[in-house]
C-alpha cells in the first residue's frame, strides 16, 4: 500500500493535496466508523425495535463491518446517531410497513443488553 505522501505525489496543487488527504482520512479511522454506523443505523434500529439485544446487534455490526466495538462504545454511537437524527428531523421508518418508528418505543425496547 502506498504511503500518504506517495499517494499525494501525483497531485500538484496544495489545495488538491489537502482535499485528497482529508478524503483519505475520512475513509479510514473514526470517520469511517461513523459513516458505517450511519449506514447501518436504520437496520440496527429496526432490529432493536424487535427486541434484539444491543449486545447481539453490536456483535453482528462488528462482524459485518470488521470492527471491535465494546458495548459502551456501541451504545455511545447509537445514542449519538439517535440524537443527530432527532435534531435533523430524520425519522427512521419501518421497512415492512413504512410507518415511522417511534423513538420512545425504539429507545425503550433497545435498552436491553
Amino acid at each position: 500500500m502506498n504511503s500518504p505522501a506517495e499517494a499525494l505525489a501525483d497531485i500538484h496543487t496544495p489545495l488538491d493535496r489537502l482535499q485528497q488527504a482529508l478524503a483519505q482520512d475520512l475513509s479510514q479511522g473514526r470517520g469511517k466508523l461513523e459513516m458505517d454506523f450511519r449506514q447501518a443505523y436504520p437496520t440496527l434500529e429496526a432490529h432493536l425495535r424487535r427486541q434484539t439485544r444491543k449486545r447481539m446487534a453490536m456483535e453482528h455490526f462488528n462482524a459485518a463491518y470488521e470492527y471491535e466495538l465494546s458495548l459502551p462504545q456501541f451504545r455511545k454511537l447509537l445514542n449519538a446517531e439517535r440524537e443527530r437524527r432527532k435534531e435533523a428531523g430524520d425519522v427512521v421508518v419501518c421497512s415492512s410497513c413504512g410507518r415511522p418508528i417511534q423513538e420512545s418505543v425504539a429507545a425503550d425496547q433497545g435498552d436491553s443488553e
